[in-house]
């Protein structure tokens, strides 16, 4: 997109918006800027406020929390990732789904590091993909998170695209599951190569017999009849490819089946780019990414876990198969994604303890309440300390929320760093 000879407006000015202005401006575009309310913007550029959302300028590139159908324009909208992607050169892999996103991306980049490739980590994790674009070359590996909000108006040019999983997520801002699934699927439209989980209904449904195609399962496929570029599965206790063990089971530092599963996305995306060494030897040694299941601290015999990130009942429910439920103390609850709770009901039954934090308590107590014993606090230091005191030597406490942090927390980043403040002030 040449923007050379174009008016151009941010609509928003997030992390995303922030990096694409700085890069903007130095090649000599200066966009103006626009915002529901006042703020801060860089020196000498033009805020907007009024009717923010009616835009004159011939290229708006929005804010990912903002969707594109509130933005009335006879311009073109579009995103920092979606243009910063067009300018990238090399192998761009797009990671996208409702679990185990960032996990796989992160795989991902380490597997491609330690093959000794030009590898960035970009998009939805937290680094804008604008950041990067300009220093790429033919031989860069691009891996980049991208989010549903993203992808609903894009279909980036990609060598891989990416669908971990889907199910129920985000239905505050999507007006349907519908739309939240068909939005995901943009990432496979223009991929030279699909990778899906064959275990799940709704990327099962994308399969493409016209199109190369890596699938993962959590089945033995050794002996089935599937046409695919790859098959990933699990047989004999080990994940194998092609008819190739690649590593033991227990032989990956990360905890928990659904780890496995990210593992073996990793896999299928690398089989053909990277050694095996490459991909054996970062599943021995990566232990997660920070805020998934990471140990915070033992005090007296009881264990604190962050899975800050579980930002959605299905992610608690992976988390929650990875322990000894009779011990566990858990501590859940946020801000409402408009999600059901009730898958909780069974997944909670057993756990010890369930202590309740956040502005969908109301919700997730009616659907547990005949599952697991209750408490409800007002604050995440106060829930940590009440299951603290309701904890026994060998228990674990785990914080995984099932819910969004954005009623108390900047994201779930901010959540896990409250969480270990208090689990400090304990020890102290």
């Amino acid at each position: 997109m040449d923007l050379t000879k174009k008016s151009v407006t941010l609509v928003g000015l997030g992390e995303s918006n922030k990096a694409l202005y700085s890069h903007l401006s130095k090649n000599g575009i200066v966009p103006s800027i626009r915002n529901k309310e006042p703020i801060s913007v860089p020196l000498g550029a033009h805020l907007i406020t009024d009717n923010y959302l009616n835009v004159c300028e011939d290229v708006c590139f929005r804010s990912p929390v903002i969707r594109p159908d509130r933005i009335r324009t006879n311009g073109t909208i579009t995103t920092e990732v979606a243009y910063a992607l067009g300018i990238t050169r090399g192998k761009k892999i797009g990671v996208t789904g409702s679990d185990g996103k960032t996990t796989t991306s992160t795989l991902i980049y380490k597997m491609l590091e330690a093959d000794g490739k030009d590898a960035t980590l970009c998009g939805n994790i937290g680094t804008p993909c604008i950041k990067y674009a300009e220093e790429s070359t033919d031989k860069s590996y691009t891996v980049c998170e991208l989010s549903s909000f993203q992808l609903m108006d894009m279909t980036p040019d990609l060598e891989l695209g990416i669908i971990t999983n889907i199910s129920e997520n985000h239905l505050d801002w999507h007006t349907s599951m519908r739309e939240y699934v068909e939005a995901k699927a943009h990432i496979l439209m223009n991929a030279r190569i699909s990778l899906l989980n064959l275990d799940n209904p709704y990327t099962k449904e994308m399969i493409t017999p016209t199109k190369p195609c890596v699938l993962f399962s959590g089945q033995d496929l050794s002996l089935a009849r599937i046409d695919a570029h790859h098959l990933v599965y699990i047989k004999q206790n080990a994940i194998w490819c092609d008819g190739v063990r690649v590593i033991a089971l227990d032989k990956i530092r990360m905890r928990g089946k659904f780890n496995v599963s990210n593992a073996q996305c990793a896999i299928g995306a690398l089989w053909d780019y990277v050694s095996h060494d490459a991909i054996e030897g970062t599943l021995r040694t990566f232990s997660g990414v920070s805020g998934r299941m990471e140990k915070i601290a033992e005090i007296n015999g009881v264990t604190f876990f962050s899975s800050s990130i579980d930002s959605t009942p299905s992610r608690t429910i992976a988390t929650l198969s990875a322990m000894d439920k009779p011990k566990c103390i858990l501590i859940l609850g946020g801000y409402d994604k408009g999600v059901s709770y009730a898958p909780l009901a069974d997944a909670t039954r057993g756990i010890k303890l369930a202590v309740l934090c956040g502005a969908n308590s109301d919700k997730i107590e009616r659907e547990i309440k005949n599952s697991a014993p209750i408490l409800r606090a007002h604050t995440l230091n106060e829930a940590t300390r009440l299951a603290y005191n309701n904890a026994s030597e060998g228990d674990t406490v785990l914080l995984s929320p099932a819910s969004a942090s954005f009623d108390m927390f900047k994201n779930y980043i901010d959540r896990e760093n409250e969480f270990k403040k208090g689990v400090n002030s304990l020890n102290g």
